[in-house]
C-alpha cells in the first residue's frame, strides 16, 4: 500500500493526521497511532516499517485486539499498547523496552554476521555435521578448496565420504564414545580423502552445536601432512646418521692402532678395542674420565706438553715414547680438531728394538732389516746409499727404473726437481743431528697411492760425529685412508648435528611456544588465526631445513678417496 507520503514528508507533519493515520518520530523510536485508520492494520505497519527500518516502532490504539497485536509483535512491533490502559510509567518502561530490544537485536544481527564471516573464512578446514545422520549441513571456504568437493557436494555427502574405509570401524566407536558429550574434543590424527582420492593426514575436534534446531557436530581440520612427512623423514634421517656413525665406529674398531679421542677438557669421547687391550682398561672405565687422571703421573710429565701443544696449535704430529709401566714404546700421532684430539698409538717396541739393534751391529744389519715389511735403509754425508733392505729397494723400483744399489746417490735422477730438493732438504736436516718423524704420500708407476711414515736418525760415530743417517718407513696407507675418511665423515656430522641442534632448535621451540598459547577452548579466537599462520610459516622453515640436513648426508655416501689421485713421488 501507499499513503501518498514520503518519510521526510511524513516527519515533518508528525502529530498531524495522515488520513486516519497518526505517524511520531521521536529521536530514537517512532509512534504508529491506529485509532481511526481505517486500512488494515498490517499493511499500514509494513508500509511505516519500510520508511523507518533502522528504529523500533511502538503501535499505538485505542482498543485491545489481540490478534492484531500478536501479528504486529511478530512481524516486529517492539510493543502494542492500548490508550487509556497505560500510564507514563508505563509508557516510559515501553520505551525503554523497546530501545533496548533494538539494540540487542541489532548486536545479535552483528555477531551472528562477524561468526559467519569467520566460519566462512577461517583458514581451517570446518565442517558441520548432523549428529543423527553425519550428514554435512554447512561448510566453509577452507573445506572446499582443501577437500576439492563444492558446497552443494558437500551436502550430498556424509562424515563417512571424507574418511578411508579401513577408519569407518574406527569412526563409528569414536562417535558413539562422544555422541552425548557437549564439550570440545580433540579427536586426534586422522586420515582424510580429497575429492581427487588423494589422502592426507587431518589432526581433528569436534564441538557439539547446533544447526537451524538441529543438533550436529563442528568439525575443525587442520592440515597436518607436513609435518607427520617431516617428523618421518628427520626419524629416518636420524637412522641414517646412527648408521653413518656405526660406520665409523666399526673401523675404528677394526683397524689394529689404538686409537683414542678426548675433548677440550681432556675427557675421553672414545676408545677402541685395540687400546683397551693394551692398556687393559675397559673403555666404560674410561669414558667421561679425565686422561692424566688415568695415565700414571709420571707418565703424563712427559706427553702432557707435547698433547697440548697440539690443542694449541691446531697441528697434527707424531712422535714416539717409552711407557714405563708397560715396557713398551709407543709410536703416537696426533690429530687435533675443533672438539679436542682424536690420537693414534701404535706398538713399536718390536721396531724400536730391531732399529737399536741395527745400530749395535752393522756386520749383520742385512739379515735383521730384512726380516720385515716396512722400508729400513741409511745414507751417508754424501747422500749416497750405504744400506738398505729388500722391502726398501722393491719399494724403489715401484717408481723408478733407476737400478737401487749400495754406494749409488740415493737421489733418484729420473725424480723431478722438486722432489728431489724436498728429499735433500730432509736428510740434510737429519745430518745436522735432529731426529724427526715425517708422513709421506707417493704415487707408484701403476698409478696407485700410498702413505708411509718416515723416521730419520743421525749415525753418530764413536766420537759421536754424524756420519750419515738411518731411515726407517712403515706403510700407514691403510690408517691414513681410516683418518682421512674419519675426519671428512666427522666434519660432515658435525655440521649435520649443529644443524640439528641450532637451525631446527628456533623452529621446533617456536611450533611448541604457539600450541602453548594456542586458545584450544575458544577455536574463534581471533588470535588463533595469527597463531595459524605463523605456524604455518615455521614448519616451510622447518622443512626447508630438514631438506638441507638431508643433502648434507648424501655427501658422506662418496668415497674420499681416489685411486688415481697424484701425490709426491720419489
Amino acid at each position: 500500500m501507499t499513503l501518498g507520503y514520503d518519510r521526510e514528508e511524513i516527519t515533518n507533519i508528525s502529530f498531524q493526521e495522515l488520513g486516519d493515520l497518526i505517524v511520531v518520530e521521536a529521536e530514537e523510536l517512532v509512534f504508529l497511532s491506529l485509532s481511526h485508520t481505517n486500512q488494515p492494520p498490517l499493511e499500514v505497519f509494513s508500509y511505516i516499517q519500510e520508511l523507518f527500518s533502522e528504529k523500533p516502532i511502538i503501535v499505538l490504539s485505542d482498543k485491545e485486539d489481540p490478534g492484531i497485536s500478536k501479528q504486529l509483535i511478530s512481524v516486529g512491533a517492539q510493543d502494542y499498547l492500548v490508550k487509556e490502559t497505560y500510564d507514563q510509567f508505563l509508557l516510559k518502561k515501553a520505551i525503554r523496552y523497546a530501545i533496548e530490544r533494538r539494540s540487542l537485536l541489532k548486536q545479535v544481527a552483528h555477531a551472528k554476521n562477524d561468526y559467519e564471516k569467520l566460519f566462512l573464512h577461517h583458514p581451517n578446514p570446518m565442517l558441520v555435521f548432523d549428529r543423527d545422520t553425519l550428514c554435512f549441513l554447512r561448510v566453509n571456504h577452507a573445506a572446499t578448496e582443501q577437500y576439492g568437493y563444492s558446497e552443494s557436494e558437500f551436502l550430498k555427502l556424509t562424515l563417512k565420504d571424507i574418511r578411508i574405509r579401513g577408519d569407518h570401524s574406527k569412526l563409528n566407536r569414536l562417535y558413539k564414545s562422544l555422541i552425548n558429550s557437549e564439550r570440545l574434543h580433540d579427536v586426534g590424527i586422522w586420515t582424510h580423502r580429497k575429492k581427487t582420492g588423494e589422502e592426507f593426514y587431518a589432526h581433528i575436534y569436534w564441538l557439539p552445536t547446533k544447526f537451524e534446531g538441529r543438533k550436529a557436530q563442528l568439525l575443525v581440520a587442520i592440515d597436518e601432512t607436513e609435518t607427520i612427512v617431516n617428523a618421518a623423514r628427520n626419524e629416518e634421517l636420524t637412522k641414517e646418521i646412527k648408521a653413518y656413525a656405526d660406520r665409523i665406529n666399526s673401523i675404528l674398531e677394526s683397524i689394529t692402532d689404538g686409537f683414542f679421542a678426548v675433548d677440550n677438557e681432556w675427557k675421553f669421547t672414545y676408545v677402541n678395542r685395540v687400546f683397551e687391550k693394551t692398556f687393559a682398561r675397559k673403555r666404560e672405565n674410561l669414558i667421561g674420565k679425565n686422561v692424566w687422571e688415568v695415565f700414571p703421573a709420571k707418565f703424563g710429565e712427559k706427553i702432557a706438553p707435547r698433547y697440548e701443544r697440539a690443542m694449541r696449535t691446531r697441528k697434527h704430529f707424531n712422535f714416539e715414547e717409552y711407557f714405563d709401566a708397560l715396557d713398551m714404546w709407543f709410536s703416537v700421532s696426533v690429530y687435533p680438531s675443533e672438539g679436542g684430539l682424536a690420537v693414534y698409538i701404535q706398538d713399536v717396541t718390536k721396531s724400536r728394538k730391531l732399529k737399536e739393534k741395527i745400530f749395535n751391529d752393522q756386520i749383520n744389519l742385512n739379515a735383521l732389516i730384512n726380516n720385515t715389511d716396512d722400508l729400513i735403509w741409511s745414507i751417508d754425508k754424501d747422500l749416497n746409499l750405504l744400506s738398505a733392505n729388500e722391502a726398501y729397494k722393491k719399494r724403489m723400483r715401484s717408481f723408478s727404473q733407476t737400478e737401487i744399489k749400495e754406494g749409488r746417490p740415493v737421489i733418484l735422477k729420473d725424480a723431478d726437481k722438486e722432489l728431489q730438493e724436498k728429499w735433500t732438504s730432509l736428510y740434510k736436516k737429519a745430518l745436522t743431528g735432529q731426529s724427526y718423524n715425517m708422513e709421506s704420500a707417493a704415487n707408484t708407476t701403476d698409478g696407485s697411492i700410498f702413505y708411509t711414515e718416515v723416521s730419520f736418525n743421525p749415525i753418530r760415530n764413536p766420537q759421536q760425529e754424524v756420519i750419515g743417517v738411518g731411515c726407517y718407513a712403515r706403510d700407514i696407507t691403510e690408517r691414513k685412508k681410516h683418518q682421512l675418511m674419519i675426519e671428512h665423515h666427522n666434519r660432515l656430522l658435525e655440521d649435520i648435528a649443529w644443524k640439528q641442534s641450532h637451525k631446527m632448535r628456533g623452529p621446533v621451540a617456536s611450533i611448541l611456544g604457539i600450541m602453548q598459547i594456542f586458545d584450544f577452548d575458544d577455536m574463534d579466537n581471533p588470535f588463533n588465526h595469527e597463531l595459524l599462520q605463523h605456524l604455518k610459516n615455521t614448519t616451510e622453515k622447518l622443512d626447508a631445513m630438514i631438506k638441507d640436513i638431508v643433502s648434507s648426508t648424501a655427501a658422506l655416501d662418496h668415497d674420499i678417496f681416489n685411486e688415481n689421485g697424484s701425490a709426491n713421488t720419489l
